[in-house]
């Protein structure tokens, strides 16, 4: 690419960049987290609307646009040649507890050189960043050789329906990059997989659970977990309380013959739980310590296999290879409902383990449960030799002089969704994002970077140069 484009990019960048974050704060503005289903809304009304307003600032900078029955929609310039895709989602995990934001996360807030808002970075930043960096190529290769879509999901925090259903009505794209990575590039994605473990909790015993709730999605490391225990030995649960050390907060009240007990630690994303301190496993031990008479093995049970570690060496599934490392397990949601005891755990396994072993071993370990796996998808893996990273490379190493080697992840992106793709960006090596966290963040000096990145990229596509 010759320095005249790369110039006319940066400054069209700087031109627009005043109202990219105001279309930016539009989106943000939309608590787009996955709800019941309702007529029209498969995933709730706060990720159609996200999506309505996606396409309408789409609609406004000029290009084509459609809406695939709420679940995903795309942007599409150029009617020949390659069909290329940029995969960004517009969903976006709960926001947590408000108390540890130090502003609104649904207004995009600027400071200290940062944009803060839940999205900024996963993936309402990149998404709106990606659709602009399209506007900027579109004004400089008039009468593109191919053609690049932009398309945009809902869904895909909780399993990527929205494109499973997309692309049985529309055409996959040959190559496809999605902005939910890092940068340089990740080519491997471990496999991930859900699995629902439950029993039926009733008993007479002097001591017994009669709540239980944790967590907010699978994919996040719980912080909160409270329960409730209901006794006849008040005095002596109480004296345990007091004097037990746990690896997380503790807090407890007593009312009567009920006891409230709070555990609180520290949310991560599933893919790295070794970041946090996971507050259902401070539960499980607590409880494991507690007489529930024909309910113990439950309690200790769980907290064996479960609670003590996060990559699967209770459950007798601990793996790892050279691409990708080592399988980590997240004990993500735990909930306790008209006696049944309901938990999910999230399983991410290395790209050259067999998914069917880990389900029988599963089942093994966690025998006198019924287990089930809800969801699946794939490792994904491209090769870092093939034409098609080495060019991805070659746009990124151009902008930032960085000569990082791709990277494997144990987050599941978009691209697992398409026949041939990647994740590209849109974070950077060693930048502080608080993804999937209280006071999610982007720099804005990034931000600027990873359009350029992008622009550039497009720019090759459009213009069909090798350059």
């Amino acid at each position: 690419m010759n320095a005249d484009i790369e110039k006319q990019i940066d400054l069209k960048i700087e031109s627009y960049f005043d109202e990219i974050l105001k279309d930016l704060a539009k989106v943000i503005k939309i608590r787009s987290v996955m709800d019941k289903p309702a007529d029209n809304y498969p995933f709730g009304k706060g990720p159609a609307k996200a999506l309505e307003e996606a396409l309408k600032i789409s609609q406004k900078l000029g290009f084509e646009t459609k809406n695939v029955d709420n679940y995903a929609g795309h942007v599409t310039y150029g009617n020949k040649g390659k069909l290329y895709g940029i995969l960004g989602h517009l969903d976006v995990v709960p926001e947590g507890d408000l108390s540890k934001w130090k502003s609104d996360p649904f207004e995009l807030t600027l400071r200290d050189g940062k944009m803060y808002g839940r999205g900024v970075i996963d993936d309402k930043g990149p998404s709106i960043g990606a659709l602009y960096a399209l506007k900027i190529a579109s004004e400089i290769v008039p009468d593109p050789k191919n053609t690049v879509r932009i398309i945009f999901g809902t869904n895909e925090e909780n399993g990527s329906k929205c494109l499973k259903y997309y692309f049985k009505k529309e055409p996959y794209p040959e190559e496809a990059v999605t902005p939910d990575g890092m940068f340089p590039l990740v080519f491997a994605e471990k496999g991930n997989a859900t699995y629902k473990v439950s029993t039926i909790l009733t008993s007479d015993h002097h001591t017994k659970l009669v709540y239980f709730k944790a967590g907010t999605a699978v994919n996040v490391v719980p912080e909160k977990c409270e329960a409730i225990i209901k006794t006849e030995k008040v005095s002596e649960i109480t004296y345990f309380l007091e004097n037990y050390k746990p690896n997380c907060n503790l807090k407890y009240e007593v009312d009567k013959n009920k006891i409230r007990i709070l555990t609180i630690g520290k949310s991560a994303h599933a893919s790295t739980p070794h970041l946090g301190i996971n507050s259902i496993s401070c539960m499980l031990d607590l409880l494991s310590k507690i007489d529930f008479g024909p309910y113990n093995w439950v309690f200790n049970t769980l907290y064996e296999k479960l609670g003590k570690d996060y990559n699967g060496i209770g459950l007798g599934i601990y793996s790892e290879d050279i691409v990708s490392g080592k399988l980590t397990c997240n004990l993500g949601k735990m909930e306790l409902n008209q006696g049944n005891l309901e938990l999910k755990i999230n399983i991410r396994y290395p790209i050259f383990m067999s998914i069917e072993m880990i389900t029988l071993q599963i089942k093994e370990a966690l025998k006198g449960f019924e287990v089930e796996r809800i969801s699946h998808s794939k490792p994904l893996y491209v090769s870092k030799d093939s034409e098609f990273v080495k060019s991805l490379l070659s746009v990124y190493r151009n902008v930032t002089n960085d000569k990082s080697e791709p990277i494997a992840i144990g987050g599941g992106t978009y691209a697992r969704t398409v026949p041939y793709g990647v994740a590209f960006g849109a974070s950077f090596p060693n930048e502080e994002t608080n993804m999937h966290q209280p006071n999610e963040c982007w720099s804005i000096e990034s931000f600027k970077k990873f359009i350029k990145i992008y622009a550039r990229l497009i720019y090759k596509w459009l213009s069909g140069s090798n350059n």
